[in-house]
């Protein structure tokens, strides 16, 4: 009824809280933030990814309409389906207009009622002559109810568009309450799964493990979010794989990657019988990348092969343009302190013994203490988002309809100042809401120098401290499902790496052929932006323009007291030596993000000084660090052109007079380009276009693109000689 679902993952969260006790787990699965499905089994063609189904208690969707905002089309059909749901029918993608060769890729999309379109042709009797056929009545019924997005691209930034939303049934709409029948909607859940298969290895049958979920749920017979075929099948799945086998057709898929490409790194470890224990694995652009970019590195360790009861953990970074880098990956047998102190090993005999200088994870005990050890003087600190993510479990049944309320004020405990007001509002926050006796609560405290802003302030994090978006659920996204297989896992993390890859560079060329806009007109503005990347002159930019609304008061000789304008207490002390060129500020913003804070930036202008120091324009910034572009072969020009062309279009049909300049233009360019000699007479064309030989493996995190042009002298020369002609 709904199309198929091509990104079923085998990855699943994993639950185990790090209170330490069994009975209390995490459900992050329903952290309204990051919601992600899983199929199980043999794919049904009707799940939709990224819907969450949930049919205990009903949460209100507004329906859509013409004009609203969505970061992406994935976004836009998680939102239908869940109005779809409260309203008693299911979606199903109609048509799309675009495709990877257009400039813009799919622009637009219809998101239908399921019974949309005319009915199905029915096969003629000769057909089914040799087989018994069961009449039903159609389940189309040209059904006009229908939402429909397109994509628009504003000034770099692409989101997409309700163009039109019609809710008009010709047809009964479905029960709420049956609605969980349907295939669309069937999902069995990662704890559910884990329970599954302990009732199948104590030996209970599928109608046991139906009643002893229900019994675990308090539900009634049959109110389950999946039926007794769907535990079946995800059985049969589970059952036809062996391990042990699979382990060992994995490290020869590796050994045969390391025949292929010498510069190919992996590390693994066996047990008795030559049995797959850890296995850690790397890239050779992944390894460049990580001698520029490994400051700071995220060790995503949240998600698991459920079917191999595996822990999977990901180490991931971020480049100068804003975009996610694949470091590394690694199979684990299980997430004992050992395990991870292994991974941990491994990791840095990858990547040739550098330590990061910070290093993120989840909220883990056992793994907080392998960092301790293996990683001593690396910054070790727990992830906003995990934390955040947490909290639903913890505090939203004990809180009640106090929970929304708290979350608020744990936010703004969190980002305060210093370390003597968190601690003084975090006994304020508890007492007010009754949890001095609550064990996470204390245990978040005990911890609070791994998450706590105030005592997070003085080392780097490169903006990664408070991500969501960087897990290994997005990064595996259409290339790992339920169907792959462990000796296959390597080489599906290198295909997504690959994709990853060429969309991070075709993503970075757009950023080249946009220009900066300068909105304070101060020389310290104009001298960063000939120097940061866009991504970092947009966070230079932001200081800058809130530093205007500072005043400065001198305290002693180089010493400044920095201060909103309004305010008539409080600010920051700032430093500034300009003999030799040191600032500091006690708001430590450029220790935490290397780019100089508002405070520092309003001191150096009313000191006159029109350069940012050469120090404080860190290198990992800086636009020659970039990983792209550093091909120039057939794809790399493909792109580059598609890009440029892209740009061309939105620019140029703004106007009329836009318009009939490019177009002539084009045309003389055309006819030139068409006299110039179809291959090059000089040099051979190269190019290495795997993972598996020598690319940067960069995965993209962001789908904003920004920049301005790099290298356009060519083009510039070209347009120049035309005029000419």
């Amino acid at each position: 009824m709904t199309e198929t679902a091509s990104r079923d993952t085998c990855l699943t969260q994993k639950h185990q809280c790090p209170c330490g006790d069994d009975q209390c787990y995490i459900d992050e699965e329903a952290y309204e933030d990051d919601e992600f499905t899983e199929q199980f089994g043999p794919a049904e063609p009707s799940f939709l990814p990224g819907i969450p189904r949930t049919f205990g208690t009903t949460k209100i969707i507004p329906p859509p309409y013409v004009g609203q905002s969505f970061q992406n089309d994935d976004e836009a059909l998680e939102y239908y389906s869940n109005f779809a749901r409260n309203s008693g029918f299911l979606v199903r993608r109609e048509r799309s207009k675009g495709n990877p060769e257009h400039p813009l890729g799919v622009y637009k999309r219809e998101l239908v009622c399921h019974r949309a379109g005319p009915p199905l042709p029915v096969k003629s009797g000769e057909e089914n002559a040799s087989k018994r056929v069961r009449k039903k009545k159609p389940s189309r019924c040209r059904c006009d109810a229908q939402m429909v997005i397109k994509k628009n691209v504003t000034a770099g930034a692409t989101h997409w568009v309700v163009v039109n939303f019609s809710n008009v049934h010709n047809h009964e709409l479905l029960d709420r309450n049956n609605l969980q029948f349907s295939p669309g909607y069937r999902y069995i859940s990662a704890v559910d799964r884990e329970r599954i298969l302990a009732l199948a290895k104590g030996g209970c049958n599928v109608n046991l493990i139906l009643r002893a979920l229900e019994m675990d749920k308090g539900v009634k017979p049959g109110e389950l979010t999946f039926t007794e075929k769907d535990v079946k099948n995800f059985l049969q799945a589970s059952v036809s794989i062996n391990p042990e086998n699979e382990g060992s057709e994995l490290l020869k898929s590796c050994k045969f990657m390391k025949e292929k490409n010498p510069d190919f790194r992996y590390e693994f470890t066996s047990v008795e019988a030559n049995k797959l224990e850890h296995i850690a694995w790397s890239y050779v652009g992944s390894v460049r990348a990580y001698t520029v970019f490994g400051d700071v590195v995220f060790f995503d360790t949240s998600y698991r092969l459920h079917a191999y009861n595996r822990p999977v953990g990901v180490w991931f970074g971020i480049d100068n343009n804003g975009y996610i880098i694949f470091f590394g990956c690694a199979v684990l047998l299980d997430e004992k302190p050992d395990s991870y102190r292994w991974a941990l090993q491994a990791f840095l005999r990858l990547m040739d013994g550098k330590y990061p200088q910070t290093m993120l994870t989840d909220f883990h005990i056992g793994l907080k203490d392998a960092v301790m050890t293996e990683f001593p003087h690396t910054k070790h600190a727990f992830s906003l988002w995990h934390i955040m993510s947490k909290l639903p479990s913890w505090f939203s049944v004990l809180l009640d309809a106090q929970y929304e309320k708290f979350k608020a004020e744990f936010c703004r405990v969190r980002d305060l100042e210093t370390k003597e007001e968190f601690e003084h509002e975090w006994d304020q926050m508890v007492t007010e809401y009754g949890l001095n006796s609550d064990r996470h609560i204390s245990l978040l405290f005990v911890h609070r120098s791994y998450w706590a802003v105030p005592y997070l302030r003085s080392w780097f994090f490169g903006g990664l401290l408070a991500t969501g978006d960087l897990s290994v659920k997005s990064f595996f996204r259409g290339f790992v499902n339920s169907q792959t297989r462990l000796k296959d896992f390597v080489e599906q993390v290198g295909v997504a790496v690959d994709f990853q890859n060429q969309a991070g560079e075709e993503a970075t060329t757009r950023q080249n052929h946009q220009n900066f806009q300068i909105k304070t007109c101060l020389p310290l503005e104009e001298h960063a932006s000939t120097i940061l990347t866009h991504y970092a002159f947009e966070m230079f930019q932001k200081e800058i323009m809130t530093s205007t609304q500072y005043a400065v008061f001198e305290t002693s000789r180089d010493t400044y007291l920095v201060r909103h304008h309004l305010s008539s207490d409080g600010g920051h002390t700032v430093s500034c030596s300009p003999s030799n060129e040191e600032v500091s500020c006690s708001c430590k913003g450029f220790e935490c993000s290397g780019i100089l804070c508002w405070h520092v930036l309003r001191v150096l202008s009313l000191k006159n000084c029109f350069l940012v120091p050469e120090k404080y324009l860190l290198h990992r910034w800086r636009r020659e660090s970039s990983l792209f572009p550093k091909s120039s072969g057939y794809n790399y020009r493909t792109q580059a052109l598609r890009s440029l062309a892209s740009i061309i279009i939105q620019e140029s049909s703004i106007t009329k007079d836009r318009f009939e300049y490019v177009q002539w233009h084009l045309s003389r360019l055309l006819n030139h380009i068409r006299d110039m000699p179809a291959a090059d007479e000089a040099t051979l064309d190269l190019e290495l276009s795997s993972t598996f030989d020598a690319t940067v493996d960069v995965v993209p995190a962001r789908t904003v693109t920004r920049g301005r042009p790099r290298k356009l002298k060519g083009l510039t020369k070209t347009a120049k000689e035309m005029q000419a002609m």
